[in-house]
């Protein structure tokens, strides 16, 4: 990674037939990487900030993009109110390490992209820069998509969670995908894990609410399929616990 870890150099792609994938171990200098920032809103000011950032923060990040600050984003708002677990993400694609620059333009009147008039209702509770690990997508969002935000601690070397991910994580996903239940996924590891909240951050895309009904079933499926099928999955799933601990699962909505 480019600051705490280096993974690497090689970046790896697959295409699948009518879906968007790709996988990057970050290393080189100038590689993707992501941005991704929690919010928390004082809790007589949820309501509104929602209503706020699915207008005018929506237009703002729209026009951003547009004029090239960035590849991408995600705005998601969390579709429980809850003490414990942020109020929104967003979660901003960046086609090289250094397009981050013009973010940092925008924190100094926008903090966290906030528009004027949101910064007095929120506040930003967590960001971090990081690499794009793997990520696919089958079909493009829709007003019923249900998100899952899942936060882990990584408990081993950076190259042996990215190994894991392509070895036990995205097999399991993809079969997901083909079941219909799943349109997409994005997982990401923190470039400075220190001290941070997460060091791995996984966005999981599902159809709709019935979708996400049918995901305990889907997951026990895929897993006694694969143990059968994939062996390189099978000794992945023997050894998980060694590699990472959950610790977040929060379902979301997207704001767009």
């Amino acid at each position: 990674m480019k600051i705490t870890h280096r993974v690497s150099a090689l970046i790896l792609a697959t295409i699948f037939t009518g879906s968007a994938s790709a996988a990057f171990a970050q290393g080189e200098v100038n590689d993707p990487t992501a941005l991704i920032i929690s919010y928390r809103a004082k809790p007589e000011y949820r309501a509104k900030f929602r209503n706020t950032m699915a207008t005018e923060g929506i237009v703002q990040l729209e026009r951003w993009k547009n004029e090239g600050a960035f590849a991408s984003y995600v705005a998601l708002f969390t579709t429980y109110a809850a003490e414990a677990t942020p109020d929104m993400f967003l979660i901003v694609r960046f086609n090289h390490f250094t397009d981050l620059g013009r973010w940092q333009k925008i924190e100094q009147t926008n903090p966290g992209g906030l528009p004027e008039k949101a910064q007095v209702m929120a506040a930003v509770e967590t960001s971090a820069t990081a690499d794009i690990v793997k990520e696919k997508v089958s079909a493009p969002t829709t007003k019923d998509s249900q998100f899952f935000v899942l936060e882990y601690d990584v408990l081993t070397d950076m190259p042996k969670y990215v190994s894991y991910v392509e070895g036990y994580v995205a097999p399991q996903f993809d079969a997901w995908i083909r079941s219909g239940a799943l349109v997409s996924y994005s997982s990401f590891s923190n470039q400075n894990p220190a001290g941070a909240p997460w060091s791995s951050f996984i966005l999981l895309e599902y159809k709709n609410l019935e979708a996400l009904a049918s995901r305990e079933s889907i997951k026990n499926k895929s897993r006694a399929e694969l143990a059968v099928s994939d062996p390189v999955w099978k000794k992945w799933s023997d050894d998980k616990t060694a590699i990472r601990k959950e610790k977040a699962a929060i379902p979301a909505l997207s704001l767009k």
